[in-house]
């Protein structure tokens, strides 16, 4: 904090100017700004400081250091060029935050409504008692639907499942929520508008649709899968020490005989693990009975509907080439003026825990307004601050300097650039990055490799941190989950 400090009183003062007007000096500033800012988010646990605060905070911060060296207050050229990074920078950012806001208001409208009810009950179906399924069937669902429509919405509409199939079990619920990002993230490589990176490639011809699945799919679903099953593993491992180390401390104590003791113990062990693996997860205090009675026609139309106008999104982008974010908004307001005009909101209040009107200003507030009120505003602030410090980073040359080393470093190797490409995804954003290569091997050919492995590098190796990615962002700012946790 002391460095942010520091650089916004260098700016303020505009002294010393050595330090303001050499470019070389700002992009090292500007790069030690933000990994600091990235160190403060990753102990936000230990600090005790938002990390949405954080975010702010570096934002503006190197933001007003960046537009100083414009001189916007002395040079009127200087003034249009930082209002020009501005409105580039803003444009990215808005895009996303009204891409974003909407398909929030979307998804909570559905769960508002207990349009996940059909969703849930034919997941606690397949689980057939087993918690442990869970994993899997989070994991195969996120990531087929983030190949239709993307990865942030799809991660979403996990989580919002996660929290009625597991409201009471915050670590398991986190556990599958990552293997919901590391999905997601997968799912999306290998359809041309399933992440952003590979739709870049799509549209400036690098890449064909058919070819890009037929290329793409196998190592997509490696991806997705051999997390899922070291995860599961580690899960299972962590239940059974949890399971062991009382009843084994309680046979050493009851018992002289310790070979008896531990055999037993190890008897009872089993036992309490498949108890554990077969015990049902909670659902807000309702039963799959109950579920089943729940789940009415109005909550199917609603699902569907609500399905329907979130796929309608990609279609539009593809048939008209209409930017996500208007067709999210498009959705949004289709399905709040259908859920008005059927007058679904008389349903909603049926005993849904937390979906009963709310009262403001003397006037009910129910229906798509009352699921509004749920969204996460601290989560949008968090993403707006983040996309604006990486736009800062890119206006001031440090992401297009950082991948031209890259070639550099590599000596023009495709494995390693990707490879390398992949893990600086997870701490800058992948879209400068992936179009900085677009630029450099503008010559290669459409399908080539090359194209197909910097999708694969791109748009999973995000992964690897809860920064790195925006499903992981969204995993962070819904469910609270920590920087250092995730790593």
């Amino acid at each position: 904090m002391g460095m942010f400090g520091a650089t916004l009183s260098i700016a303020v003062m505009n002294w010393p100017s050595s330090v303001i007007d050499d470019e070389q000096q700002r992009m090292q500033i500007l790069s030690c700004l933000f990994c600091t800012g990235l160190l403060i988010v990753a102990m936000e646990d230990l600090v005790g400081i938002n990390k949405s605060a954080v975010m702010m905070i570096l934002a503006a911060t190197m933001w007003t250091f960046l537009g100083v060296g414009y001189h916007p207050t002395k040079s009127k050229v200087g003034a249009n060029a930082l209002h020009k990074e501005l409105d580039r920078g803003l444009q990215d950012v808005g895009s996303v935050i009204l891409f974003l806001l909407p398909a929030m208001g979307v998804v909570e409208s559905i769960d508002h409504f207990d349009g996940f009810a059909l969703v849930t009950l034919t997941i606690r179906r397949c689980m057939a008692g087993h918690r442990g399924r869970l994993m899997p069937i989070i994991c195969i669902f996120t990531f087929f639907l983030s190949s239709v429509i993307d990865n942030l919405t799809s991660t979403i509409v996990a989580l919002k499942i996660l929290r009625s199939l597991a409201a009471k079990d915050q670590d398991f619920r986190h556990v599958c929520g990552s293997l919901a990002v590391i999905a997601a993230n997968a799912g999306g490589v290998w359809s041309a508008v399933g992440d952003v990176t590979t739709t870049m490639l799509w549209i400036q011809s690098k890449v064909t649709a058919p070819k890009l699945v037929v290329t793409l799919f196998l190592p997509s679903v490696v991806a997705g899968v051999l997390p899922l099953l070291g995860i599961w593993w580690q899960w299972r491992r962590d239940m059974q020490r949890n399971g062991t180390e009382p009843r084994e401390s309680r046979a050493r104590v009851n018992s002289g005989n310790s070979g008896v003791a531990d055999d037993d113990s190890s008897q009872m062990s089993k036992k309490a693990q498949r108890r554990v693996e077969k015990q049902p997860l909670s659902m807000n205090g309702r039963t799959a009975a109950d579920m089943s009675q729940k789940v009415t026609a109005k909550k199917v139309l609603v699902l569907v509907v609500g399905i329907l106008l979130i796929l309608m999104v990609p279609t539009l982008k593809i048939l008209t080439g209409l930017p996500p974010y208007l067709g999210m908004l498009l959705a949004l307001g289709t399905f709040w003026m259908l859920t008005d005009s059927l007058d679904l909101s008389v349903e909603e209040s049926s005993g849904v825990p937390g979906n009963s009107p709310r009262s403001t200003g003397g006037h009910d507030e129910a229906g798509v307004m009352a699921a509004l009120h749920k969204v996460d505003l601290s989560g949008l602030l968090f993403f707006a601050g983040v996309l604006l410090a990486v736009g800062a980073l890119d206006s001031a040359g440090v992401l297009r300097r950082y991948a031209t080393n890259l070639v550099q470093a590599t000596h023009g190797s495709p494995v390693a650039l990707c490879t390398l490409l992949g893990l600086s995804s997870a701490v800058v954003d992948n879209v400068p990055l992936v179009q900085a290569a677009i630029d450099m091997f503008n010559q290669v050919s459409t399908d080539d490799p090359l194209w197909h492995l910097i999708a694969l590098a791109a748009g999973t190796g995000g992964s690897c941190l809860s920064v790195g990615s925006i499903a992981g962002v969204t995993l962070m700012s819904m469910e609270g989950v920590g920087f250092l946790w995730y790593l």
